[in-house]
């Protein structure tokens, strides 16, 4: 009889709680809804921008890899991921004199005495309707110490093309590498494909496997 009684003037203390957690969620969802679309979509992207500023070589090429293993080819990338691209990706820009876009790059690193060196040209032609191209120029890879402990050494050449897709938003349009494997290389080549292209991006990594372990040369 009494836990009867105690159950019943419990119910309202209950329902009073349930209604008051209601309330306060609806409430926190309503206000994060409110504070999300009180931003344009130019505006989001501008506040990511400002924290993605002053990336290092290995951050800026962390990303793009990132970016291209979680996305499928006309899949529209987040509003953070486009950001990037705009930031650190080259814009396409058909009015543009120099139509072939030569960087030249160069970097070291040195690891368990094991030392890699990378130098040499980079190349991308995005100036096109359709037809565009990437590749590298006399791009150089030494091992100049440690070489008895190298097991083998990767150079390769990435090149990501980036378009309108979706709902108007950028994505990927093209993923494709060119590559070479030895202690002592040099790499020239030139890959042709078919896209609309508005942003691309074109990066060098060097793999180098040795008898201590694996390290990356990411040459800027």
């Amino acid at each position: 009889m009494l836990a009867k009684k105690l159950l019943f003037l419990g119910m309202p203390l209950v329902l009073t709680l349930g209604f008051t957690f209601s309330n306060t969620t609806n409430a926190v969802s309503k206000d994060s809804k409110e504070d999300y679309s009180s931003q344009t979509v130019e505006e989001q992207k501008q506040a990511y921008k400002e924290k993605m500023t002053n990336l290092s070589q290995e951050e800026i090429v962390s990303n793009f890899e990132r970016i291209d293993r979680e996305y499928n080819i006309g899949e529209e990338f987040s509003l953070k991921d486009q950001a990037f691209v705009e930031m650190y990706a080259s814009p396409a820009n058909p009015e543009d004199v120099n139509i072939l876009a030569t960087k030249y790059i160069s970097g070291s690193k040195t690891s368990n005495g094991v030392t890699v060196k990378v130098s040499g040209n980079i190349k991308d032609d995005i100036q096109n309707l359709i037809n565009q191209s990437f590749g590298a120029s006399n791009l150089k890879t030494s091992t100049t110490a440690g070489a008895s402990k190298v097991t083998s050494v990767k150079t390769e050449v990435f090149h990501n093309a980036y378009g309108l897709v979706g709902s108007g938003g950028v994505g990927k349009v093209y993923s494709g590498s060119i590559s070479t494997s030895g202690k002592n290389t040099t790499l020239s080549a030139t890959k042709r494909y078919s896209a609309v292209v508005v942003y691309a991006s074109t990066w060098c990594t060097v793999t180098v496997n040795h008898k201590g372990g694996t390290f990356t040369v990411n040459p800027n």
